[in-house]
Order: C-alpha cells, then structure tokens, then sequence
C-alpha cells in the first residue's frame, strides 16, 4: 500500500495536467469574448471560416497568408489596399476565428475550399490573389483550377517548386513539425499560455495561441508530403499564358536553421516570373522573409499597379 508520500508523488502529475488543461480552457474562453471576430462566419463544408472584407472596387482582392500565419498578420496591408480596392482576408481552417477541419487535405483541395469560400460569401470574381510562402501555392493550383475568374497574382516570398521539394528542406519541415506536435501538447495544457507571461514565444517563432493552430499548421506542412512527386518539379515557362504576376522576393537572406532554403531561391523566384509573359520581378533589399512585414509598402505598391491595370483592362 502507498504511504503518503509515495501518494503524492503519484497524483502530482495528474493533477498538475487537470489544473493546465482547465487553465487554458479558462483562458480560451476569455480570449474569445474579449476579442470577437471582426469579421463573419462563412459555412464551407462541415466546418465554418472566418472571413473579413474591407473597401469596395473591383477586381477584389484575396490575400492568402503563409503557412501558420492567422489573417491578423495581414491587417496593416489590408486596410492600406482596401483605401483603392474591395480586399478579404481569410483564416485558413484551424486558424484565428475558423473552425477546424479533418487532417490530410492536400493543396488542391484548400484552393477548392477558397474557392467555395468565396462563392458561399458572394465574393465576386475575378480575384486578384495576395499569396504569402506557403499560400503561393494554394493561389496556384487556384489558378490552374478557375483559370477565368482569375485576375492576378502578387506572390509574396513565395517558393518555387525547385528550392522547396529538396531533400534536406523536406526533412527540416519535418522537424518543424514535430516542434510544433510538441507546441500543441504544450498549449492544450497551458503550458505556453503561462510562459508568455514571461517570455516573448513569439520571437522564437510560437505565435500561434490555441493547440488546434498548431495542428493545423503541423498539416499545412504535411500536405507538402502529400504533393505527387510528379507535381514536385518547376512549372513550364509560359504556363500561366499572360495572367498579370508581380513576384516579390526577399533581399535579407533567410535566418538560422532556415538558411536551407536559401539553396535555388533566386533561380526559383526567376521560374515563378516566368510562368507568365506578362509579369515582373521584385527584390525586397530590407526584407527578410516576411516582406510584408518589413516593408509593407512595398506589397501595397504592387497590389494597387496591379489592381489599376485590372480595372482599366
């Protein structure tokens, strides 16, 4: 029989993992009267989106973030664009105010989820897309999916087939993963909640706040797994036929253990502008990856030559 002692040593852990779990859910709840989703709930399948639209002027512009970025990242740009154009913003599901949806949905079928997004929320076509890193690939495949109801592309730091399915980027997005498997036990028991007290996760690269983002994020970066290696290789030059793409690219070379995907990004980034004739090339000299970050005006430049040369076509 346990002597007490020995008890408290057995239920400590368990008890500690009841008083975290009942700590975070607390938490949540506050955070969610306290900070209201600015935008509405658009039902897309069995599970619903957040969606946030400002300004008015056609073509509409859709900004779609990078991987693991909620739509709250792209607010400055957004409500800059939205002074010359109608712009929407959406969380991917798993994200800010969205619900979440099953695991194992590939790429294509995200752009299929964008695209009943906006038909369910009479977004009127065509779009004008603002993609981010990963997000490029989503626009993309929406691309080649609803070639007609597309007006442009501004993709922002986004990888070319060429530098992001190599080996060695492979298996460092599959470390990040486990990282972030681990950020999601951490945050369903409140374990990040408590330490941001203290420490500023976001500049180690936890900004995410609910265990279901950072699941979500975990799949975003499995779908590039999922990717046929037949689809794994640069698309021909002249693909995109003569759809408008402005390509802004980062000055900064990536930071740290990111440095991997330095490997082929010039030459990835001079493939993404070719796969269309009508198209240019930017370089962020101030930038690092988050282009839109560290230089906004930048992006917001882009989107309004773009957006002009839309309406008067």
């Amino acid at each position: 029989m346990l002597n007490p002692w020995q008890w408290t040593i057995v239920c400590t852990p368990f008890a500690l993992l009841i008083a975290g779990y009942a700590y975070e859910r607390i938490g949540a709840s506050r955070d969610a009267r306290m900070n209201p989703a600015p935008g509405r709930m658009v039902r897309v399948g069995k599970h619903r989106l957040h969606l946030l639209c400002q300004g008015s002027g056609a073509p509409s512009v859709v900004i779609e973030p990078g991987a693991g970025e909620p739509a709250r990242f792209w607010r400055g740009i957004q409500e800059e664009a939205a002074k010359f154009a109608t712009v929407c913003s959406y969380d991917r599901a798993g994200f800010g105010w969205s619900e979440c949806a099953s695991a194992g949905r590939t790429i294509d079928e995200r752009a299929a989820e964008l695209h009943g997004l906006l038909t369910n929320a009479d977004i009127p076509g065509p779009y004008l897309f603002v993609a981010h890193s990963y997000g490029g690939f989503i626009v993309r495949s929406f691309a080649q999916m609803y070639p007609r109801i597309v007006a442009g592309l501004v993709l922002v730091d986004t990888p070319d087939e060429s530098c992001l399915f190599q080996r060695e980027v492979l298996e460092f997005y599959a470390k990040v993963r486990v990282m972030n498997r681990i950020a999601a036990k951490a945050a369903q028991f409140g374990v990040l909640r408590l330490l941001r007290r203290w420490v500023p996760l976001e500049r180690y690269g936890f900004w995410l706040s609910r265990a279901g983002e950072y699941e979500a994020l975990c799949d975003e970066l499995a779908s590039l797994e999922r990717v046929p290696h037949s689809d794994r290789t640069s698309k021909a030059a002249g693909s995109l036929g003569d759809l408008p793409v402005t390509v802004i690219t980062h000055g900064v070379p990536f930071p740290g253990p990111f440095a991997v995907l330095e490997k082929n990004w010039n030459e990835g980034q001079q493939r993404l502008a070719a796969l269309s004739t009508e198209s240019q090339l930017i370089v962020g000299q101030k930038s690092n990856h988050m282009v839109q970050q560290d230089e906004p005006d930048l992006v917001v430049a882009a989107i309004q030559r773009m957006h002009a040369c839309s309406s008067a076509g």
